[in-house]
């Protein structure tokens, strides 16, 4: 169950980091095939926009604090499995 998680977790910051790229990419509206997702991704990735505003040159940190989050979860989840403990 543990492993699921962990995978679930990495999957989701192989998405956070597409749609980063994305909007570097193709600024605005993005492609309709990705609408769904691009707009589930982004109402979390305003909850961190909240949080740290937009820095110089008008850079958006709210992702790299997601990605941060996501993986100290991740090496939390992962140290609990190689040590053994219940799940």
């Amino acid at each position: 169950m543990l492993v699921v998680v962990i995978n679930l977790l990495r999957a989701l910051q192989f998405i956070v980091l597409l749609r980063v790229l994305l909007t570097w990419i193709m600024p605005g509206n993005p492609p309709r095939a990705i609408l769904p997702l691009t707009s589930r991704i982004d109402r979390v990735l305003k909850r961190f926009q909240v949080l740290i505003p937009a820095g110089p040159g008008y850079l958006d940190l709210g992702p790299m604090l997601f990605l941060l989050l996501i993986e100290v979860i991740n090496r939390i989840l992962i140290s609990l499995a190689v040590s053994g403990l219940p799940y």
